[in-house]
């Protein structure tokens, strides 16, 4: 198998051209009207002496997250993300081999040169330094105007993000132990490109920083319209970033506090159930998605879209279904809206087989469908969902039981569940086979979250072993398969790029 190398050294000269020529295109796909000087004379510093520079700039940042950097049609920031933080749990299965270098997320037999690792954090850290190009270069206080504030509140923004992201596939979380290994942090837009990873403690701490300031300088791009603004960073996606962050870092009042913040003053609100499936379908017109990477209908990736492994209608693959364990799971409760997201594909009467295996079709519908295109689809990286699930999980580790499992019924009853089907503390282990209130608050996460990239994170962070004891492509027996928490490859290895124009980063065992 071939992979292709790219230089992941921190140039900044080369970053600020490529910012420039993101926001170049940017600017022309969306009909901005203004004056911009020739393309030979643009900079960094040009960009930053105005507001609209500085928008241009936080725009280029969002560009790099959506769209490919190579030649390579699979290479988009979101899509590996997506699928190096979904692909290693146990929702789902595949059911062949593939040259993508997604095959490794399922067999954990990663190598330092993967081209899915490689580009994220080659791509990430362009975008970590055109944050800081806005960060650095441009001055705010009080009387600076709120445009120019929002504008760099959205900066900070994105580098907390993308921070966030990174230590999420290259770190283990901090519950795994604050001095291990994070990512390396770089703030500046100079300094020497050798630099060491920051502790896993140090790295959230950057992260939560930044989301702070963040929440302090930013409103919305548009305060009378929330979907346009959730397409952009803005404050309550900041909240509820926060209320991730401290969820992770164990600061449980803190997580609880943004949470309640977000949940009681922001202007979203739960979809209900007679719109939920649309509102994946169509997220940008969610009422609760908090940040969406939009894609309008000329941006369809097609086959190498998110939702292609999972979806086989139109020009998708179709090649990841949902596991046993988590198909039982969701069907325990026929009114369970959340069935809905995984259509049976038949052959006649009975449930047809993936082409030359015995596997059935179960094609998952999530990241499809919008404008009616089975392949378009604007993730949404955070929503409200989430964050009252990250309330519930706060609740539950600080013994709040009834807070936790309100929180848990509120998700349930918008699903569609009622009754005996809510979870309660006297049917909590009779009724449901929970061993506690956390473990029925991860189940829910794990059906209501499904195939968003969180569960392999709510496995990691609470320090519970992955059980793959199921068949598919890489155990065909469905012999015993669990994974435990702390072994090695459940992050992935640092680029090696970066270890050889950085010998101060050290490598992940």
């Amino acid at each position: 198998m071939k992979y292709f190398k790219i230089n992941t050294r921190i140039n900044i000269a080369n970053s600020v051209s490529l910012l420039v020529l993101f926001c170049v295109v940017f600017c022309t796909l969306n009909s901005c009207e203004m004056d911009l000087t020739p393309y030979s004379d643009v900079t960094s510093e040009t960009l930053v002496d105005s507001d609209e520079g500085v928008k241009l700039m936080a725009n280029g940042c969002l560009m790099m997250m959506k769209e490919q950097l190579t030649n390579d049609t699979r290479n988009m920031y979101v899509r590996h993300l997506f699928q190096l933080t979904e692909f290693p749990s146990d929702n789902v299965i595949i059911v062949k081999s593939t040259p993508d270098n997604l095959w490794y997320s399922f067999n954990r037999e990663h190598i330092p040169d993967q081209f899915n690792t490689t580009y994220l954090w080659y791509t990430g850290y362009k975008i970590i330094m055109e944050t800081n190009q806005v960060i650095n270069k441009i001055a705010i206080d009080e009387a600076s105007p709120e445009k120019l504030k929002q504008y760099v509140g959205e900066a900070y923004f994105y580098r907390a993000l993308v921070y966030f992201d990174l230590a999420r596939v290259f770190s283990f979380p901090p519950s795994h132990g604050t001095e291990k290994p994070g990512v390396v942090v770089r703030t500046t837009i100079d300094g020497d490109d050798s630099k060491a990873r920051s502790t896993v403690g140090d790295t959230y701490k950057q992260i939560i920083s930044d989301l702070r300031i963040a929440a302090g300088l930013l409103s919305m791009r548009d305060n009378s319209n929330i979907n346009e603004s959730a397409k952009y960073g803005n404050k309550w996606a900041a909240y509820g970033l926060l209320s991730r962050a401290y969820l992770f870092t164990q600061q449980y009042d803190s997580a609880i506090y943004f949470a309640n913040k977000l949940i009681s003053e922001g202007p979203y609100n739960l979809e209900p159930r007679e719109t939920y499936i649309n509102s994946f379908w169509n997220s940008s017109s969610s009422d609760e998605g908090l940040f969406v990477i939009y894609y309008d209908k000329t941006e369809d990736k097609g086959g190498a879209s998110i939702g292609s492994m999972y979806n086989g209608d139109g020009a998708g693959w179709g090649e990841v279904f949902p596991s046993k364990p988590y198909q039982n799971l969701v069907a325990r409760f026929k009114n369970d809206i959340r069935n809905q997201f995984i259509d049976t594909i038949f052959s006649g009467t009975n449930v047809a087989k993936y082409p030359g295996s015995s596997f059935e079709m179960f094609y998952i519908n999530k990241f499809s469908n919008q404008d009616g295109i089975a392949t378009l689809n604007s993730p949404a990286c955070i929503r409200l969902s989430e964050v009252y699930l990250n309330r519930a999980e706060a609740y539950a580790h600080t013994s709040q039981n009834q807070d936790a499992l309100n929180d848990v019924n509120t998700i349930r009853e918008r699903a569609g569940l009622s009754g005996e089907e809510l979870v309660t503390l006297t049917n909590l282990t009779s009724g449901h086979g929970y061993a506690d209130v956390l473990d029925a608050v991860l189940t829910e996460r794990r059906l209501e979250l499904a195939f968003e990239g969180h569960r392999r994170d709510d496995l990691l962070r609470n320090q519970i072993d992955l059980n793959r004891s199921y068949v598919s492509a890489q155990n065909m027996d469905g012999n015993t398969d669990i994974y435990p928490y702390n072994g090695p490859r459940q992050v992935y290895f640092i680029p090696l790029n970066e270890l050889i124009y950085n010998p101060a980063c050290v490598q992940n065992d």
